[in-house]
């Protein structure tokens, strides 16, 4: 979301602060950026031995003398067994010889290298499903129970089931509001299946995460607790998104506090969770602990919490459930919309907000350590990035590995490959999900499309 300072003065801001302008086509496409046997034998004496036995053996005396320490007789006939071999006898020297492989027959065969999964490919036909039907879809994640959960940007958290949308589960619509950027904006839950997190604002516009019970597998919504609280100075570039890591910590993206141009320079200052990816283990402590690994935790002055920092408003990140790597999508201000993607245990990262926007100078000069975004693309009819998932589904093979996103003031679904940290293919895949605010990755890796006008979709082949 991008936040009333970025949206084109002829859009109306409806959603959370985003424009309201849908479906027109972006004018601009982003360039691409761009593998023994025999055992060695000593001398064997046919000494003692009678004649008849050594006329019985005489089959065997020929064959041991291809390979016996003592020279071979002139101009022997070879051996019925050698010709079958097909292989000439070894010369002998008088000392044993040095292991040859043993026949095929008795090799313990090497397994065979697995062939390379194949390239993405971004032309194929996709085609958008509807599933059901709500006000303001913002969020969802997989439930304790494998089903999907989705969420009201105005509060209620709803199973998606057979039959469509179930009952709330939760309901937190007396605690936040719609005004602004602000609602309920991500829910995910513990590793262990012990909690269900939602991530939201209240009254006063600042961020709370809030963790529920799940007992036997149910998500108990009459009671929870409060897990952290963010003083938001104003209303947008709230983040909000939650997610769980393949470490098990909690990351939680949170805006810079909002205004243009990053006023309070929260973006490049440590002292303050705004403008940061936070990580946190929120079932060790009291009411959470901060993981020893987290890089600022011994620096005077350093919020402990945050991961990362440089960010604008990340709105919508993931993991990509194969590889771990993080993929975190960034509204620009007026320039720029990116994404990153690093490894996920790369620590300390500095995205470059507000000394940058994009591989954009903004504010400043480029700081050393800044960490570039893989892809970005200039803000215009597109406006702002609503980020997805690596796709890991089965129904569409083709799209495996392929990274997809959208745009809220375009809502056509896309598709990036990424490689060694480079963009070697990217494509509109050619439907459009509206006003996207979100996707959703269910528990087989299908990906859903969360139109803030209401409409929950899979994308499913054509």
């Amino acid at each position: 979301m991008s936040g009333s300072d970025k949206v084109p003065a002829q859009c109306t801001e409806i959603g959370p602060g985003r424009c309201s302008v849908v479906g027109r086509s972006a004018a601009r496409q982003v360039a691409r950026r761009s593998a023994g046997w025999p055992p060695a034998l000593g001398t064997n004496s046919l000494a003692g031995m009678n004649l008849r036995a050594a006329s019985l053996s005489l089959t065997a005396v020929l064959v041991l003398a291809a390979c016996a320490a003592e020279e071979p007789p002139p101009d022997p006939e070879p051996p019925a067994a050698a010709e079958e071999d097909g292989a000439p006898a070894p010369e002998t020297t008088g000392e044993p010889d040095e292991e040859l492989p043993a026949d095929e027959g008795s090799v313990e065969q090497e397994e065979p290298e697995p062939e390379p999964a194949d390239d993405p490919d971004l032309s194929v036909q996709i085609t958008l499903t509807e599933v059901a039907q709500m006000t303001s879809p913002v969020a969802g994640t997989v439930g304790p129970d494998g089903a999907l959960y989705l969420a009201e940007r105005a509060g209620t958290i709803h199973p998606l089931t057979e039959d469509g949308l179930g009952d709330a589960v939760i309901d937190l619509s007396d605690r936040t509001t719609t005004d602004g950027e602000r609602g309920l904006l991500g829910i995910a839950v513990a590793e262990d299946g012990s909690e269900f997190y939602a991530s939201y604002t209240d009254g006063q516009g600042d961020n709370v995460l809030a963790a529920f019970p799940i007992q036997d597998g149910a998500i108990d919504g009459s009671t929870d607790r409060t897990v952290m609280t963010i003083e938001q100075p104003q209303s947008n570039h709230n983040g909000g998104d939650v997610q769980i890591g393949p470490d098990g910590m909690l990351y939680w993206g949170i805006g810079d506090g909002g205004g243009g141009g990053d006023p309070l320079e929260a973006g490049q200052d440590l002292s303050t969770p705004l403008g940061a990816m936070l990580r946190i283990d929120p079932q060790a402590g009291d009411p959470y602990e901060v993981p020893s690994d987290n890089p600022f935790v011994d620096l005077d002055g350093a919020v402990p919490e945050i991961w990362a920092y440089g960010l604008r408003n990340p709105w919508r990140f993931s993991f990509d459930r194969v590889t771990d790597e993080l993929y975190i999508a960034d509204v620009g201000q007026s320039d720029r919309e990116e994404v990153n993607v690093v490894d996920h245990d790369l620590a300390g990262a500095n995205y470059g907000w507000n000394l940058m926007e994009g591989t954009m100078e903004f504010a400043g000069s480029e700081p050393d350590d800044h960490v570039p975004p893989v892809f970005e693309y200039e803000t215009g009819a597109r406006c702002s990035i609503t980020g997805g998932f690596v796709y890991r589904g089965e129904a569409i093979p083709e799209l495996v590995g392929a990274y997809l996103y959208s745009d809220y003031c375009d809502g056509d679904i896309r598709a990036i490959v990424v490689q060694d940290g480079e963009v070697v293919d990217e494509a509109n895949l050619g439907v459009n999900g509206g006003q996207v605010v979100s996707f959703v990755q269910d528990a087989d890796g299908e990906l859903y499309v969360l139109d803030l006008g209401g409409t929950v979709s899979r994308i499913d082949p054509s």
